[in-house]
């Protein structure tokens, strides 16, 4: 952060897989709410595909944080022209569920309880990993 803000650089994010750290989103989300409170500049793209198991519906979104409302209308000016030749209408079924999910609290509760789940599972397999490897003689 510190070289982005000397070099007034732009930033991006790819959180494709929030939750899937730690299984607390708002600690897998911490440098980039770090970026947007320390700079003006930056941008996010997020992907529901995986840590909604929604693969093959194309769900997700970019935000951008800019200084001016001006920028901001610029940027979703810019957006749309890349967005309008790809597809004329996106898919909507992804993002239906997510609507469903986010919009039920119980709902949302399980489903930050299967990330908590899921995490989990994953570290115990990268420690299993690591474990192996160094059985193997591997440095």
């Amino acid at each position: 952060m510190e070289v982005v803000k000397r070099k007034n650089h732009f930033s991006a994010f790819d959180s494709a897989y929030q939750g899937f750290a730690s299984g607390d989103l708002e600690k897998d989300a911490y440098s980039l709410r770090l970026f947007a409170k320390e700079t003006n500049n930056c941008c996010l793209f997020q992907s529901f595909a995986k840590n909604f198991g929604l693969y093959g519906e194309r769900a997700g979104c970019v935000s951008f944080l800019t200084n001016t409302a001006e920028e901001a209308k610029m940027c979703q000016s810019r957006i749309k022209q890349i967005a309008r030749p790809m597809y004329s209408n996106p898919p909507i079924h992804g993002a239906r569920i997510v609507d469903i999910i986010l919009g039920d609290e119980q709902l949302e509760k399980d489903w930050h309880n299967e990330l908590t789940l899921m995490s989990g599972r994953m570290k115990e397999m990268r420690a299993a990993l690591k474990d192996n490897l160094t059985k193997l003689g591997s440095k």
